[in-house]
């Protein structure tokens, strides 16, 4: 099935149950279809057609959630990018996808206009004024405009589960971030998926506000929709508002990652932190993913393993609050994918054995279909036809994954390859650090030695001694960090919220504290 027949099925029986909420705005399912066929008639109109790319450079804000229904009911490619890119980077975006059309926010205009005259395949140009400008000063044609058109659905496209939906960008952190070409089946497989082992049903309200360039947010959405509930959206995340939302918008499902997670963890305790509807959360994994649960009141988790050429997640298990969780555990295979842990041989390995999770579809586009336009990066990634995720992991009997580590981002000291995730861990459990992130570099002694980097709390102060410290409490000497380095802020992906230890570890040791220059240490 098709984005837009799965839509159109269920405006027909749901037309006027509430669909969104996007505050201010509450639309039921017939109410937003009806200003998605004006907008794509009047695309239509503009010559946007089956397999057109277009290009959006927007925050999360309405209209890009009624262009989005908009393109793929046209049949055409969404390619939303992020809004953090210097000029650079969003003429490589836009570029290399060979965009025809360009949906852009007033607030972005600025760094759009550096680049506009390069962009030669470029015939459509729709502003959205989220930010007041005296004159729309490159004639672009305005959002309103799009309102103007038919309510009537649009032309039939002939659209299949294999046609491309969207373009979403890997995250770059071997070089310049990547077209990765999304179909209509990758995204309903999935979600369909997340919303049976979830046990969505029409009386859940599912939240999500990562940014429009992530495939988390479309993750959110369409999980409520294919479990008939009610989709919640906000135009960024918030630490300081997000319980609020949470109780204000009554949501039961949570659409989150890592990160956000994390920060979450990291504010002060309330006494009411439990104190919310809130009963499960999509993406909870690593070390904090139980004490998330235990400590906000959700009932259960989906943890997961994935990437976004490895079909989002391609493995995924619920978890309760009361369950013995393993924080590397994330679940089983989906029944439409296959998942192996292969040698250096490219030979599987037996379960229990550490080495790289490689992936394949068993039904055709419902991991990514390629890298567009890179027909070598493509057939890098997934030779031997199965795509190669250069992550470390191991299956157990029972046939779960467990990921382990980045196999670029792995670091041995003296024999022993440290799990990063959890010195990572432990390292933020100290009330002063905000994020760390561990990087190997060279050892005079071969091998390497770890290297902290540490972002602390605003107005927070901490030595590297203590640091070094609360480690020694816990850790055993070869998971204590050599190097210390305090930071005001981390490289970031491109596409994402994690930080690019790549970066980090090509800076080497740099001027870093060194705890064994101290006295008294080895």
């Amino acid at each position: 099935m098709d984005i837009r027949s799965f839509w159109e099925e269920k405006v027909r029986k749901k037309k006027n149950e509430v669909f969104l909420i996007f505050h201010p705005h509450i639309f039921t399912y017939g109410e937003f279809d009806v200003l998605v066929n004006r907008v794509a008639n009047s695309l239509a109109r503009l010559g946007i057609t089956k397999g057109d790319r277009v290009g959006g450079f927007m925050p999360n804000c309405l209209e890009w959630l009624v262009l989005f229904f908009a393109i793929a009911k046209l049949g055409g490619i969404n390619v939303f990018v992020n809004t953090q890119y210097n000029p650079e980077l969003l003429h490589h975006a836009l570029n290399i996808s060979r965009v025809k059309a360009v949906l852009l926010s007033s607030s972005l205009l600025p760094v759009y206009e550096k680049i506009r005259a390069l962009l030669k395949e470029v015939q459509v140009e729709v502003l959205v004024e989220d930010e007041a400008i005296p004159h729309n000063p490159l004639k672009m044609v305005s959002y309103p405009d799009l309102l103007s058109s038919s309510a009537d659905s649009p032309p039939d496209q002939n659209l299949h589960g294999s046609s491309p939906l969207q373009f979403i960008f890997t995250s770059g952190t071997t070089g310049l971030p990547k077209p990765c070409i999304i179909s209509h089946r990758y995204l309903l497989s999935l979600t369909d998926h997340i919303a049976r082992c979830l046990e969505i049903t029409p009386q859940d309200r599912v939240f999500s506000c990562l940014p429009n360039y992530h495939g988390n947010i479309y993750i959110g959405i369409f999980t409520g929709i294919t479990g008939g509930g009610v989709t919640l959206v906000e135009r960024t995340f918030s630490a300081s508002r997000y319980w609020d939302w949470v109780c204000q918008y009554g949501a039961t499902v949570l659409t989150l990652h890592i990160t956000p997670m994390n920060i979450l963890l990291k504010q002060p305790p309330r006494p009411d932190d439990a104190d919310n509807p809130a009963r499960a959360g999509i993406f909870l994994v690593g070390e904090g993913a139980l004490r998330f649960l235990k400590r906000f009141g959700l009932s259960s988790g989906l943890a997961m393993y994935g990437s976004t050429e490895a079909g989002g997640f391609c493995t995924m298990g619920r978890f309760t609050a009361d369950s013995q969780h393993d924080p590397r555990w994330a679940g089983w295979p989906r029944d439409d994918v296959e998942v192996q842990i292969w040698n250096k041989s490219d030979d599987e390995v037996p379960s229990g054995v550490e080495g790289e999770i490689v992936v394949r579809d068993k039904i055709a586009h419902t991991l990514f279909s390629g890298y567009f336009n890179m027909p070598e990066k493509t057939a890098q990634a997934c030779r031997n036809f199965w795509f190669h995720s250069g992550d470390l992991g191991y299956m157990d009997k029972e046939g779960g994954l467990y990921y382990l580590r980045r196999e670029e981002e792995s670091i041995r000291v003296k024999g022993e390859f440290i799990p990063v995730d959890r010195l990572e861990a432990h390292v933020l459990s100290n009330p002063k650090v905000f994020e760390c992130a561990a990087v190997g570099v060279p050892s005079d002694l071969g091998e390497e030695e770890i290297k902290l980097y540490v972002r602390l709390h605003l107005d927070a102060s901490l030595s590297p001694e203590d640091l070094v410290a609360h480690c020694k409490g816990s850790l055993p000497a070869f998971m204590i960090p050599r190097y210390i380095e305090f930071v005001e802020d981390f490289p970031r992906a491109s596409s994402a919220i994690k930080i690019q230890k790549l970066k980090l570890k090509e800076l080497g040791i740099g001027n870093a504290w060194d705890r064994r220059a101290q006295k008294g240490e080895k």
